[in-house]
């Protein structure tokens, strides 16, 4: 017996219909409704996003290491608001959280984040983050739905890199001088350097990548840890071996001791920087850095002095006069790569040197007839302290919409020169004064002496500190393809030798003569003697010490910087950078 099948009432379909077509319907006008608001909460993300970053971006130039001389956090803020407001920003200004500080790799990590600083002279970015309370939807009850907080941020570092040195300068000097330091660390008191092989010296510059290139190294890092006689190679073949700078550097590679010199003691990249490969170095600094360095290394044999085969014949009119020189090198310079910032603890960290150095000048004076007296021979070591001295890259503006150039902005400090009758302790590099004994024959006219007793000189010339000294206003970004980059020099000789406060003093000097009766005569005898010891020191000081001290970047109380390079880099901007706590 079969079943009867079972019929389902139409009326019953209907009716159930009814009841479920509202509800899909109205599933499906929910879901159209949240996902018209997620649309509209992820375009609103990405407009909250833009608007940090153009504010993070402008702020950054008004950091630090981009703003010039007067970087300020208000500065930073108005620019990082006004930048946001021209993006569609519309929320409070106190919504909008402008921090200045630094973008850098924690240690042992390769992720960039962000780290606050509590001063903007250590800033070289600025992180900006806005948070946004927003109903989830717009069109369904906010008390189901509720809000929600939308948090974007960005960070944007901008920095000048500059190259600098205070090493030497050959504005002043001739290739005799130049020559007599390479003959010096040679041992070849016959070197000669040709006028042409200065004016290539002078007017040549090295670019990294080059340089790297011909050395087999990757990066800056790995150059630093060669050795100098690696260094002279590398850059006599990017000169050319047969060039005249090239033959001078290929000279160089002779000199005992340049193997135990460092790069890392000639060329010095603050850390964290990143040196770009078309970076450009002034060849004389480096050769004088390198020059110096080995004369260090030499000096300790020799009793703490280098001979410098200087040849002097200076004629006053009242005497003659025959120097020998020696060298002492306390520390050499360094040519500087780095940012116009300061670290966590106050201090600069692009700072520069000119060469510490000392001179021992052993002077043959003959004095010429003076009055009474015929001629008489004197041996005076005039000790010379050059004082040096320190700068730092204290402000740069970075280069802004259609300019193309930035600026580069220093501190410099000079040292008081001294100079004076006596010794240079070789330990230390400092002048011991000591008094010269006289003696001073009458000649033809009176076969017995006619007085005696002790010189001493003592002179300076004062140190001055400068602030805010403007290297370059409109330093270019962009190297010519032909003439390289632009190299710009700073030059403050102070007064020099115009400058030097000198002390001649003739003391405990008495009258000789057998009994002959001079008292009438000695004292202005002794004035005219002091006063042409006078006139020998500054003709040694202008014609032999200073020049020489010319040469390597010093100069009595002066100094010479060069800027042979600065790098912008291109802006950096990171979404969503993790945050350090501040002093990590």
């Amino acid at each position: 017996m079969s079943r009867p099948g079972t019929i389902t009432s139409p009326f019953r379909q209907r009716g159930a219909l009814t009841i479920i077509t509202p509800l899909l319907m109205l599933v499906v006008i929910i879901l159209s409704v949240m996902a018209l608001d997620g649309a509209r909460l992820y375009s609103l993300r990405g407009d909250m996003q833009a608007q940090v970053n153009v504010a993070a971006q402008a702020g950054a130039s008004a950091t630090q290491s981009c703003g010039g001389l007067a970087p300020s956090t208000t500065l930073i803020r108005q620019r990082a608001l006004t930048a946001a407001l021209a993006q569609g920003y519309g929320g409070e200004e106190d919504a909008l959280v402008v921090q200045t500080g630094v973008i850098e790799a924690p240690a042992g990590d390769n992720v960039l984040a962000f780290r606050p600083v509590s001063f903007i002279e250590e800033s070289n970015a600025v992180l900006v983050s806005y948070t946004r309370s927003e109903p989830i939807s717009l069109l369904l009850p906010e008390s189901v739905f509720g809000t929600l907080d939308i948090t974007v941020n960005a960070a944007a570092r901008k920095e000048v890199t500059a190259t600098l040195s205070a090493a030497g300068s050959t504005a002043s000097v001739d290739a005799g001088v130049v020559g007599a330091l390479l003959g010096a660390v040679l041992g070849d008191p016959g070197y000669v350097l040709d006028p042409t092989d200065l004016d290539s010296l002078r007017n040549t510059t090295v670019e990294l990548g080059e340089l790297l290139t011909q050395l087999g190294v990757a990066d800056v890092a790995e150059l630093l840890t060669l050795d100098g006689q690696e260094l002279a190679a590398g850059l006599r073949d990017v000169a050319g071996v047969a060039s005249p700078v090239g033959q001078v550097l290929d000279d160089l590679l002779a000199a005992n001791g340049i193997s135990t010199v460092q790069v890392s003691e000639v060329l010095e990249v603050v850390e964290g920087t990143q040196v770009p490969a078309d970076s450009e170095f002034p060849l004389y600094d480096m050769l004088i850095s390198l020059v110096l360095n080995v004369a260090e290394t030499q000096q300790d044999g020799m009793g703490g002095f280098l001979d410098v085969p200087l040849d002097l014949d200076l004629n006053t009119g009242l005497a003659n006069v025959v120097a020998d020189v020696d060298l002492h090198v306390g520390e050499p310079p360094k040519v500087v790569s780095g940012p116009a910032r300061q670290d966590s603890e106050g201090n600069w960290r692009t700072r520069f040197y000119s060469p510490d150095v000392s001179l021992l000048v052993t002077a043959q004076i003959e004095l010429l007839s003076l009055g009474l007296v015929d001629a008489a021979t004197l041996t005076l070591p005039l000790a010379v302290n050059a004082g040096g001295a320190e700068g730092a890259f204290v402000g740069a503006r970075c280069a802004t919409g259609t300019r193309n150039d930035v600026a580069v902005i220093l501190d410099l400090e000079r040292s008081v020169a001294r100079l004076g009758s006596g010794a240079i302790d070789p330990d230390d590099g400092q002048i011991v004064p000591q008094a010269v004994s006289l003696t001073v024959l009458s000649g033809a006219l009176l076969p017995v002496p006619v007085l005696e007793g002790e010189v001493m000189v003592s002179g300076e010339v004062p140190g001055v500190t400068e602030r805010n000294v403007v290297i370059s206003d409109d330093y270019p970004l962009y190297c010519d393809s032909v003439a390289g980059c632009s190299s710009n020099e700073y030059s403050d000789t102070g007064d020099g030798v115009g400058g030097l406060d000198l002390d001649v003093d003739l003391s405990n000097t008495v009258a000789l003569g057998g009994g002959l009766p001079l008292g009438v005569l000695l004292t202005p005898l002794v004035n005219l003697l002091e006063s042409v010891l006078g006139e020998v020191v500054e003709g040694l000081a202008a014609t032999l010490i200073n020049p020489l001290l010319d040469a390597m970047g010093v100069g009595l109380g002066g100094v010479k910087v060069t800027l042979s390079n600065a790098t912008q880099g291109s802006s950096q901007v990171i979404e969503n950078v993790p945050v350090l706590a501040a002093g990590n």
